[in-house]
């Protein structure tokens, strides 16, 4: 289990020499972003998906996505990132992340690091910015162990790259194959070792959540239909973040909101802490809407996890449950807002 300590001196001082090294590589003339390599960490045996940014010669980095949620993640803003909006496609990046940025975009904070080491740096793309990305939370500076396990990362990945470039392994995406890096437990400290892998597809299951209250599901029917009304629900995070105090990781709020599709007219919404609430908040809000004013002939929503959670309230209710690829009306209302609030 990590501890949330700041990264020593030291321990800077060898993740920033290994991002210098990565900008000097060059390792996006050799990789695709989607050409995942695997590095292995050594203190607890998981996984980080490292994907090289920069072949675009626009936006230069390295992220190192953690696990199978990590992988999901990256995967589906790889597949689906166009249909995403905008203000939710951080919360897909689980991942510790390396990027090369403009002065201005640093922190002072980042600044100052950058200075005590006696360290400098000249131009645009080139200095080294080292963030936690993780759902529901503001990117955040990186504590000691994952300051630790993102330089091995880092420094494995250009071994593999010079490994390519030799011709001794190959990256086949066709076959989801590619390259492990790891640290066996009875080799050296120093000694790490390449084998080829088959990338997992992490395809997560959304459970339906089913009503069991007959008495319930009749009044509702009881309120009759909204005739030809189409509404659209969504839960996501709000796009302003809270900050509890000074020191303390700002997150990101739930967000739910009903809104008619016709009118485009926001008909309910709610502001909640965590995730874990989505249910119990989709479902207690939409019943309630619907004992007071009925129920309409279809719902729209845009994500599989929505889409689980309703669908037995649908079924037994009678309403129409389609799940659509871009909600053009909800997530413009949630932009604005994220900007109100």
């Amino acid at each position: 289990m990590y501890v949330d300590k700041e990264p020593s001196k030291t321990q800077w001082r060898s993740l920033y020499e290994a991002a210098i090294e990565f900008k000097k590589a060059e390792p996006w003339k050799v990789l695709y972003d989607t050409d995942f390599i695997c590095i292995e960490n050594p203190v607890d045996k998981t996984w980080g998906y490292c994907s090289v940014m920069g072949r675009m010669g626009e936006h230069f980095a390295i992220g190192v996505y953690l696990g199978l949620e990590g992988l999901h993640g990256l995967n589906t803003v790889l597949e689906k990132g166009e249909t995403i909006p905008s203000h939710q496609l951080m919360h897909y990046q689980d991942c510790l992340m390396c990027s090369f940025e403009d002065r201005n975009d640093l922190t002072p904070a980042d600044r100052k690091q950058i200075k005590d080491l006696g360290l400098t740096f000249r131009g645009r793309n080139a200095w080294p910015m080292f963030r936690r990305m993780e759902p529901g939370f503001y990117p955040w500076p990186i504590h000691a162990e994952e300051c630790v396990y993102l330089t091995q990362a880092i420094q494995q990945v250009l071994v593999v790259v010079e490994d390519i470039k030799a011709g001794k392994v190959a990256i086949d995406k066709t076959k989801r194959q590619s390259i492990l890096r790891y640290r066996p437990d009875n080799h050296p400290e120093h000694e790490w070792l390449s084998k080829e892998i088959e990338l997992p597809y992490p395809n997560p299951i959304y459970h339906e959540v089913p009503l069991q209250d007959e008495p319930l599901i009749s009044e509702i029917k009881q309120a009759g239909k909204i005739k030809n009304a189409v509404f659209q629900v969504d839960i996501c995070y709000s796009p302003s973040p809270v900050q509890e105090s000074r020191d303390n990781r700002p997150y990101y709020p739930r967000l739910f909101l009903l809104i008619d599709k016709e009118s485009e007219m926001i008909l309910d919404a709610e502001v909640f802490e965590h995730k874990k609430e989505d249910a119990n908040v989709a479902l207690n809000k939409l019943i309630s809407f619907f004992l007071e004013n009925g129920v309409p002939e279809e719902i729209h929503v845009q994500n599989d996890a929505l889409q689980a959670i309703l669908t037995d309230l649908c079924k037994q209710t009678d309403i129409k449950l389609k799940k659509v690829n871009h909600l053009k009306i909800m997530n413009d209302a949630v932009e604005q807002m994220g900007m109100f609030l």
